[in-house]
């Protein structure tokens, strides 16, 4: 899901997520969080932009993923669950782009995607179909979705919505392609988590200081409770800040206190993983 018009309340949701991260809070699964906060570069500039102002832009990093539009977008405005025809699938074509916006003030709107993915046991990435959903009554401006589930041979997207609720919904196919790791001079690849490479040594993320730079895979998937991970620039070595888990970017309140002692703040100079 890219967003780029997210409103307060939902800005105040993935800060929420984001704290929870590392704690029973936290309303993703493991192998999700991994994907999600692989993200962090992505979700955590976000929110900085969303409550700075500031126009941050993380679709440069290495492992980034882009998508083309292709062929004419359609428009529709339905009430309820319905599948929107796309027509004959285009050459190239492996997502659909959709912008939804609610017409009813109240209601539940979802929309399949393709934003989570998993490594097996062998490191090879698989796309995990995930979902997209808000409530109209919080959400009144138009949710854009450039990662639309597009199901091998399918010509359609579904939305799906509350009995009565309403919703208008310009899709069309898109190509989506992603940008390979780069490898720094210590042999670490760097960049964002996708469902092509996997995942890199380093992953970005955001530090307390608002400095966006990287954070060590396997220190992250090793981490539990609440503390902080260091955030290197791509060499893996420079500490140029904090990354917190469990705790508020913005109050440093932790969230690990009525479920266990917090995990210490780890040395900043330690980059074993």
């Amino acid at each position: 899901m890219s967003d780029r018009h997210l409103d307060s309340a939902f800005a105040a949701a993935l800060r929420e997520e984001l704290t929870a991260i590392g704690t029973k809070r936290s309303s993703l699964q493991r192998h999700q969080r991994r994907v999600r906060i692989a993200t962090a570069a992505v979700v955590a500039v976000a929110v900085a932009g969303l409550t700075t102002g500031a126009a941050v832009v993380a679709s440069g990093y290495p492992g980034s993923t882009t998508v083309a539009p292709l062929g004419d977008s359609i428009t529709v405005t339905r009430t309820g669950t319905s599948t929107i025809e796309l027509g004959i699938n285009l050459s190239g074509a492996n997502t659909v782009i959709i912008d939804v916006t609610c017409e009813s003030s109240t209601g539940a709107v979802s929309v399949d995607s393709t934003s989570g993915f998993h490594v097996d046991a062998a490191g090879t990435p698989h796309i995990e179909k995930t979902t997209s959903s808000w409530n109209c009554a919080a959400r009144s401006t138009a949710v854009h979705i450039d990662d639309g589930y597009l199901a091998p041979g399918s010509t359609s997207i579904t939305v799906t919505a509350d009995p009565g609720t309403t919703w208008t919904a310009v899709a069309r196919y898109g190509k989506a392609t992603t940008r390979p790791f780069e490898v720094n001079a210590h042999g670490q690849t760097y960049g964002e988590p996708n469902d092509v490479y996997g995942f890199p040594d380093l992953q970005g993320a955001q530090a307390t200081n608002g400095k966006v730079g990287y954070i060590l895979t396997a220190r992250f998937k090793s981490f539990r409770g609440c503390g902080y991970l260091p955030v290197y620039e791509s060499d893996g070595t420079t500490v140029i800040g904090q990354f917190p888990i469990g705790i508020d970017p913005v109050t440093g309140a932790t969230q690990c206190d009525a479920h266990g002692s917090p995990t210490p703040n780890p040395d900043p100079t330690d980059r074993q993983p």
